[in-house]
């Protein structure tokens, strides 16, 4: 299992762009993924479920993976919440 917490830090938080974001590079990934804040837990290949946890800006998500291509798959979705999912 591989797994990194991170803020989200983009204005206005995980709404269906960025849910949608998440999902797509997730899904090019054979590893499972969840997306984590205040303990609950939603996989990473669902925009619902993603859009469920409501994490807004300044949220603690934890980004976990596991399976054959977990490091990079962690380290893609990090990359893109970095990246405040392209927002200015």
């Amino acid at each position: 299992m591989v797994e990194r917490e991170i803020e989200i830090s983009n204005e206005v938080g995980v709404h269906v762009r960025p849910a949608s974001m998440l999902v797509e590079i997730a899904s090019k990934f054979e590893s499972e993924i969840w997306i984590e804040k205040d303990g609950q837990e939603a996989n990473g290949k669902s925009i619902m479920s993603l859009l469920l946890l409501s994490a807004e800006k300044g949220s603690k998500i934890k980004i976990k993976a596991e399976g054959p291509d977990a490091e990079e798959a962690v380290k893609a979705l990090v990359s893109i919440v970095e990246k405040k999912f392209g927002e200015k």
